[in-house]
């Protein structure tokens, strides 16, 4: 035992209570912090959230959830490199937990990284069995790696695990559409409106599929409904205006096309596509001014997209812009010739 002077014990208790007491006031300025984060997390204040965990950490670093949830803050954020730091810090001391894993195994995905997403989710999935959403993402990760079957093969599985999980129907009909297996798309999408009739991108996928099997009325049918459908929504996609518009143009209905076209532009400002198909739409028109405008903003918005390279050719070409013209047919052709090499490659496999 230690002996301690008489004229010291008052001063040596002192020291030690005032040790107890600091000890004290920071496990309760760590829990008021961390709690205080999870009262902002769940009204939906994240960024102040992420503070409080972010000092609730740093008080006492590993003793708490803080990282978890700072990094469950920075996914509602979309901020994915934040997240993943995040976690990564968590999961050096909590090494087993199933949550971070599956959590970094999204993030990584986000952060168009299917390889490592998928080696995380494999990580997991050995510490707890996966969820339907869990499986969704490892199929949406050989979606990136443009491995279709086994796409398909884990978006099934995903239904299979939650019959109802209307993400997982959707994008399994998605990948059975770019697979063209247009029967099981159908399936999936008329599944997907059982469960939520008037999902509007279930019936913009069946107008697709009905395209695409050369029954163009039916597809416009389609697409109007999506459109009718989405009128009342706070958000609208600009995909059945688009289709509807571009479809319109291919059957020689130039005066009905317009208006969809534009209202997809609206909807979507930034999207190429939508910039493209309204390009194409002035050339036909003779609206040369307008279709160089569209075409530009497009190979702005998506530079390394071949076939917009390829409309600016036949566009230039049509004002006599030869060099330019020549420029860009060139420029498509590389572009592809990239892009049938990359898909050769073992290395993507």
């Amino acid at each position: 035992m230690m002996n301690v002077p008489t004229s010291d014990a008052g001063r040596f208790v002192a020291v030690i209570i005032a040790g107890v007491l600091c000890t004290t006031c920071i496990a309760a300025q760590t829990n008021e912090d961390f709690q205080r984060g999870m009262a902002e997390f769940r009204t939906g204040n994240y960024s102040a959230a992420a503070s409080s965990f972010d000092r609730s950490e740093k008080i006492s670093p590993g003793s708490t959830d803080a990282l978890l949830y700072k990094a469950k803050c920075l996914i509602h954020l979309e901020d994915f490199p934040g997240a993943e730091k995040s976690l990564r810090d968590y999961l050096i001391a909590h090494t087993a937990s199933s949550d971070a894993e599956y959590l970094l195994g999204f993030v990584l995905h986000r952060q168009n990284r299917p390889a490592e997403s998928l080696a995380t989710y494999t990580q997991a999935a050995a510490l707890t069995p996966p969820t339907g959403d869990d499986l969704k993402i490892v199929g949406l990760d050989y979606v990136l790696l443009d491995d279709y079957p086994d796409a398909i093969k884990w978006l099934e599985k995903a239904t299979e695990f939650d019959a109802r999980n209307t993400d997982a129907w959707y994008y399994l009909g998605r990948a059975c559409y770019a697979n063209g297996r247009l029967g099981e798309a159908r399936k999936a999408f008329e599944r997907l409106l059982d469960l939520a009739p008037h999902d509007v991108r279930a019936e913009n996928n069946l107008g697709l599929i009905l395209e695409t099997e050369g029954q163009p009325a039916a597809a416009i049918e389609a697409y109007r409904r999506a459109i009718k459908w989405q009128e009342q929504n706070l958000y609208q996609s600009a995909q059945p205006y688009v289709n509807l518009g571009n479809l319109l143009m291919e059957q020689g209905r130039a005066q009905e096309a317009l208006t969809p076209l534009q209202r997809a532009i609206e909807l979507a400002p930034d999207d190429a596509y939508c910039h493209v198909k309204l390009g194409v739409y002035y050339r036909k028109a003779g609206q040369l001014e307008g279709a160089q405008r569209e075409l530009v903003r497009a190979a702005q918005l998506a530079p390394s997209n071949a076939a917009i390279h390829y409309q600016l050719g036949r566009l230039f070409k049509e004002i006599h812009a030869t060099d330019r013209a020549q420029a860009e047919f060139d420029r498509a052709a590389e572009l592809e010739t990239r892009a049938a090499g990359s898909r050769a490659s073992p290395a993507d496999h």
